[in-house]
């Protein structure tokens, strides 16, 4: 009889920021969340390595028959939450948080697959916005560079950071941050420089839920982008590449450009040196590793922008916005490009949200007949692909768009 082959099995909770938030074993994810999760279940599939990898759905309903309509595939195993416990290797989240934890132990798996209680822990405080308002502290204050951060623990302090007193900042207007939020959640922004009632009740839930209120400029933004790195858990950070991003007006992701790093760095060069970039990369890499030590293993992203001045030099680069401590769709979409896409290609990958199932499958079938795909070498030149099974009752796509350089869709 064969030994059993171990596999590393991986999942998709994207309510893992709001349950880091919660920070309790029983917080429950809002519909919309889990709506995300399930719909989206299949996304890692295209980010992990071939072998040994196991992807786990909430249900596998008729992913068989659509996995063999795919003009590209990844060769990965599948089967629900509970059919890969038995020969689990090590299991790979989105991120880990007390209410994933408890979950999964309800459902039967061993503690030596999970974090404990104090691992847990520290990864939340690493989480914490207030960690990027350090780091920046230690980033911004260079030539070329820009950005203010300040922790507020009272609502004295953040009436205090609201006057206009920021050396060389931009605007009155100023973003107010929880510690932890969801992408594009926990912000509230302010053009009047003056805490009204509704934003200093929210900020006085925060401060009693959470400890803090971050007050930060906002900013003139002409680029959304982020450096992607990937943590060893031995004390060690690596660079793994660029992610060139778009956001909605409230700063909640919709997509990315797919695209190599030569060529964002290229499109970036425009505004801030290349030189700029690479020194502050090399510079991450050392602080997040006296950062992380030994507590985190795992992906990263670290959120910039590039920002606009009405005095030279007119264009500066915002080094750290946020830190992304778990794997983040800017890793997903430098994977997408190095791993399906054609060298003679760019594209865009995104995240759409339709109002019905029947809305999502007019557009998918109207994106197939407008873009079919072209694959050479087992890879997208050109044309549309949805990474996520469209059913029934699905509201919630990932999707790429493959763009010939020397051409259009």
């Amino acid at each position: 009889m064969k030994p059993c082959k171990k596999m590393n099995l991986y999942l998709f909770n994207p309510d893992h920021d709001m349950a880091l938030g919660n920070n309790s074993a029983y917080y429950q994810a809002p519909a919309s969340a889990l709506k995300m999760a399930n719909d989206l279940s299949w996304l890692p599939a295209w980010v992990v390595p071939d072998a040994d990898s196991f992807v786990a759905l909430p249900s596998t309903g008729r992913i068989e028959e659509w996995v063999q309509t795919l003009p590209v595939c990844p060769r990965v195993e599948w089967g629900c939450l509970t059919d890969g416990w038995s020969r689990c290797r090590e299991i790979h989240p989105w991120g880990w948080n007390r209410a994933l934890v408890h979950r999964l132990k309800e459902q039967g798996v061993a503690d030596a697959l999970l974090p404990g209680d104090i691992l847990l822990e520290e990864r939340r405080f690493l989480a914490s916005r207030l960690r990027a308002v350090e780091l920046l502290s230690e980033l911004a204050d260079a030539p070329g560079r820009c950005g203010v951060s300040r922790a507020c623990r009272s609502l004295e302090e953040i009436n205090e950071e609201l006057k206009p007193s920021y050396e060389g900042c931009p605007t009155p207007r100023k973003l107010l941050k929880a510690p932890w939020s969801g992408s594009g959640k926990g912000l509230r922004r302010l053009d009047s420089g003056k805490l009204e009632e509704p934003v200093a009740n929210w900020c006085s839930r925060i401060l009693s839920a959470q400890g803090a209120v971050v007050v930060e400029p906002y900013y003139q933004k002409v680029a959304d982008f982020a450096m992607e790195f990937y943590a060893d858990g031995a004390g060690k950070v690596s660079f793994q590449g660029y992610s060139l991003f778009n956001t909605d007006a409230n700063g909640a992701y919709k997509g990315n450009f797919l695209k190599s790093d030569a060529r964002i760095v290229a499109a970036l060069s425009g505004y801030v040196p290349a030189a700029l970039l690479t020194e502050v990369q090399q510079e991450l890499c050392v602080r997040l590793a006296a950062m992380l030590g030994q507590s985190y293993v795992g992906y990263l992203g670290v959120d910039m922008m590039v920002c606009a001045f009405e005095q030279a030099p007119f264009y500066r680069l915002h080094p750290c916005v946020e830190i992304n401590l778990r794997m983040n769709m800017g890793m997903v979409a430098h994977q997408l490009y190095t791993r399906w896409l054609s060298p003679r290609s760019e594209g865009i990958f995104r995240i759409d949200c339709f109002k019905t199932p029947s809305d999502l499958q007019e557009d998918h079938r109207r994106q197939e007949k407008a873009h079919p795909p072209v694959v050479k070498d087992g890879r997208m030149e050109s044309g549309y692909l949805s990474l996520t099974p469209i059913g029934e009752g699905t509201c919630y796509r990932a999707a790429l768009w493959a763009i010939p350089l020397s051409g259009k869709l």
